[in-house]
């Protein structure tokens, strides 16, 4: 198999989010967008990887050992999980989640990945089955994250909390290919004069779920600021 171009993968995910944020479309643009470069990775993904290698994955439902790690994400990320909220879950359900997520992140605010695994502070977006209910639109970082064996992902962890490293066997190319997927976002955006910082991932969705006109606001090319 020829070599795989990170490069012009990267590039060609900062077209599609710029040609989709090219016109006026508010948070169906947004969502369009978000949508068109996720199939686009995990597409490329299912192509480039062996079935051995799919085999030796052990992520799956259930297994949450990682989903106690800050998650970054970029503000069209969160915007389209809001939009999903909102569609899935109705207003009373939305505002169930923002008051939900802003609680996790003001707990988490000051906190790197060794506190928050020593805190045990789970994603909010696990169900009581440790299901992810944004699966389909979970952040590129969580889909960066593999291993081929649930305890040594757990030992790794309680190593990070206890300030020792410990290796951890995981998918090189998903983890480079969803890096380089999250960065061309980030380039796209930039051509278009739009905010390309990362956020933690509950404050970014609590703040697009409590401020109606954030998309606007960023569309317009202005800093989204988060309130104390």
């Amino acid at each position: 198999m020829a070599q795989f171009d990170f490069a012009a993968y990267r590039d060609r995910i900062a077209d599609m989010v710029e040609r989709h944020l090219a016109e006026p479309g508010g948070i169906a643009a947004v969502r369009a967008a978000m949508a068109q470069v996720q199939a686009w990775a995990e597409q490329t993904l299912a192509r480039e990887i062996s079935e051995q290698q799919r085999r030796e994955l052990a992520c799956g439902p259930g297994c949450a050992h990682c989903c106690r790690v800050t998650v970054t994400v970029l503000i069209p990320e969160a915007l389209a999980i809001a939009a999903h909220l909102r569609d899935s879950f109705g207003p009373e359900g939305a505002e169930r989640w923002r008051l939900t997520l802003g609680e996790t992140a003001r707990a988490v605010r000051w906190m790197d990945d060794a506190d928050r695994v020593r805190a045990d502070i789970p994603c909010p977006f696990l169900d009581e089955k440790n299901h992810c209910v944004i699966h389909p639109l979970r952040p590129l970082t969580c889909r960066a994250l593999t291993s081929t064996d649930p305890a040594r992902c757990r030992s790794a962890l309680d190593a990070l909390a206890s300030g020792r490293e410990e290796p951890l066997l995981t998918n090189l190319f998903q983890k480079f290919l969803m890096e380089m997927t999250f960065r061309g976002i980030a380039d796209g955006l930039e051509r278009r004069g739009l905010d390309t910082m990362g956020r933690e991932l509950c404050r970014a969705v609590a703040h697009s779920l409590e401020s109606p006109t954030l998309v606007n606001e960023f569309l317009a090319g202005r800093r989204t600021l988060f309130p104390e």
